[in-house]
């Protein structure tokens, strides 16, 4: 039987294929290419070393040292390492986001320092560091929240490309000076925040 338009026979026979379990048949969901997906992950992964090397970049200069291009290639001295990091942040704001959205942020405030810590104490091991970025982060997520909302503006301008050149080093490099405020902070002053 088929209708005036003739997609009856092509609706019924997808789903009789549905039904039979036979999930490539459908129409909606093509087969992935494995050489596209392949090249999205090192994409993928050569952005994560990217933005390692940027944040090695923005800490030289925040620690008045030696800075340039070359270090946005530093992430891939250790690309197992950063990578396992950014691995297990995802994993741990994944879970925590299907709870529901709110754990998911105060998850992704509570690991935000984790990198930073991993390129300062390199012996630490991803978990380590993930930790430690927990107990720094105790008690200041509002406060970088804060500092998140100040850039708002800066956010909504770098929709504008060449704004964005300016905005992500400014913002980069804040984030890096809070964390070494944070960092160095004596702990009796740190317990006392807490």
């Amino acid at each position: 039987m088929l209708t005036v338009s003739g997609h009856y026979e092509v609706y019924m026979k997808t789903m009789e294929q549905i039904m039979a379990g036979n999930l490539d048949y459908i129409p909606i969901m093509p087969k992935v290419n494995p050489w596209g997906a392949a090249l999205g992950i090192a994409i993928l992964m050569m952005l994560i070393m990217m933005k390692v090397g940027f944040t090695i970049y923005c800490m030289n200069i925040c620690h008045f040292r030696n800075a340039g291009l070359g270090n946005l290639f530093d992430g891939f001295a250790i690309f197992f390492k950063s990578l396992w990091l950014h691995i297990l942040m995802f994993a741990f704001v994944y879970l925590w986001s299907l709870l529901l959205i709110v754990p998911g942020i105060i998850a992704a405030y509570r690991y935000r320092m984790a990198l930073y810590i991993m390129l300062d104490n390199p012996q630490l091991s991803a978990m380590e560091c993930i930790r430690a970025s927990k107990e720094m982060m105790d008690g200041r997520k509002g406060e970088l929240f804060v500092l998140d909302l100040s850039f708002l503006g800066w956010y909504l301008l770098a929709a504008f490309p060449f704004v964005t050149i300016w905005v992500t080093p400014y913002t980069s490099v804040t984030y890096t000076n809070y964390y070494i405020a944070l960092r160095d902070m004596p702990v009796s002053e740190y317990d006392l925040q807490i």
